[in-house]
């Protein structure tokens, strides 16, 4: 993660180039071009939230006669893996598309589809709309920002049902092993402690990630997701012994349902608790009507050798195409995505805008509030394994994930065969 002093060194180079070219940016016809069609892609984070683009793309066509939008929405798990790389080797190729910073931001930069937004970032576009620790991991080895910042995702908390925890008088756990004992009370009072939706394998993949970190410290999970460690190793192996804990609690279905299938679940009452991300609050603006639920973080390991107080998140935003004959007029939509007016709707939508001041003023959900001062406050933001640069790695280690959450393997025999997969890469 890049340093605060380091973004800062970035965007005052851009500085004396952006106030000039920023200045001329500013007009309607930045680039003097006419009927101009710019086109947005990205996945689709919930019927809130797709409808803000659509208000936004209609406030953009009114403050610049002869621009069109189209908003590009794809399922998001289709936009995560096959979707967007079609999309940009498609005649028509998005002019902007939603990404993760660090490694997939990084890839785009690699493959010529990722601008540098240095001094579009550092001009009035965007004046004060963003603090320097909202460019964490959004530049490449000090050449550049290559993202508008937009929300930062809580990437794993435990939601629960409110009455259910407290009908069968249990309180939020503060450790892993007063964790797995409400899992039981749940699990013995006919409940589904834990309803999980891991087809894709990143969402089981994500509380590995979160589990691995706790229980090894941040640079030993790092070095084993970047190669430099094997992922067999005893230490690893205790670590998955805490998600096999897990495995007698889950859905028997875990690996067969989807995500969205999954929180959908949750949101009927046929599980209690629900391990995932910050976005669930954007779909529950709709469909979690009558639902008492709340959140907790992961809970403490005592035998843990690394910090106990983790979030386990990433942060996203909009990144501009290389190759886009329209990279003016795309930014002055992406500066509408930042302004104010943005920032209150994506707030209100139950997302964590990491502009300034994102609540300020704002009818807000608390719980979303709570996201947001989780994820500003923490000391050590952690990243999910498919965050890292080698994806093939991540991969193996969601896929033991999945094997143990899903109880056919066991922690050690599950390692032991990512860790041969890598040995042959």
């Amino acid at each position: 993660m890049r340093s605060a002093a380091h973004v800062r060194t970035l965007l005052a180079s851009a500085t004396a180039l952006a106030v000039v070219a920023g200045l001329a940016a500013c007009s309607p016809n930045s680039s003097g071009a006419d009927d101009v069609t710019i086109r947005i892609a990205m996945g689709s984070s919930g019927d809130a939230v797709d409808k803000n683009f659509d208000t936004l793309k209609d406030e953009y066509e009114d403050k610049y006669p002869g621009r069109k939008v189209e908003i590009v929405i794809q399922e998001d798990d289709v936009y995560q893996t096959t979707g967007l790389a079609t999309l940009l080797t498609s005649r028509e190729a998005p002019d902007a598309f939603f990404e993760w910073s660090g490694a997939r931001m990084a890839g785009h930069v690699a493959d010529g589809n990722g601008a540098d937004l240095s001094e579009a970032l550092a001009g009035p576009r965007f004046a004060g709309r963003f603090s320097e620790g909202a460019f964490n991991n959004m530049d490449v080895d000090g050449s550049g920002i290559y993202m508008v910042p937009w929300t930062g995702d809580v990437t794993n908390v435990i939601w629960y049902d409110v009455d259910a925890f407290k009908k069968l008088g249990i309180e939020v756990p503060k450790t892993w092993d007063e964790y797995i004992a409400a899992n039981q009370k749940l699990k013995d009072a006919g409940k589904v402690p834990l309803i999980q939706g891991n087809k894709d394998q990143w969402p089981v993949g994500s509380i590995a990630s979160h589990i691995t970190s706790r229980m090894l410290g941040d640079e030993a999970y790092a070095a084993v997701i970047d190669g430099k460690a094997p992922m067999n190793s005893p230490e690893m192996v205790a670590a998955f012994e805490k998600l096999a804990e897990l495995a007698p609690y889950v859905n028997p279905s875990v690996n067969a349902l989807a995500d969205d299938e999954a929180m959908t679940q949750f949101f009927l009452q046929r599980g209690v608790t629900h391990q995932i991300g910050s976005w669930l609050m954007a779909d529950a603006v709709e469909n979690a009507d009558g639902l008492n639920f709340s959140f907790f973080n992961m809970p403490e390991f005592t035998d843990g050798t690394g910090p106990q107080d983790t979030v386990l998140g990433v942060s996203t935003g909009f990144m501009v195409n290389a190759k886009s004959e329209h990279a003016e007029e795309t930014i002055d939509f992406l500066a509408l995505v930042a302004s104010k007016e943005g920032t209150k709707m994506w707030a209100e939508s139950g997302l964590v805008p990491l502009a300034e001041n994102a609540f300020d003023g704002v009818d807000a959900d608390p719980r979303t509030i709570e996201l947001g001062k989780m994820l500003s406050a923490a000391t050590d933001l952690v990243l999910p394994a498919d965050n890292y640069k080698n994806l093939e790695i991540a991969n193996l280690f969601y896929g033991a994930a999945a094997s143990v959450i899903g109880g056919t393997e066991t922690p050690q025999k599950a390692l032991d065969t990512a860790q041969r997969r890598i040995d042959a890469m």
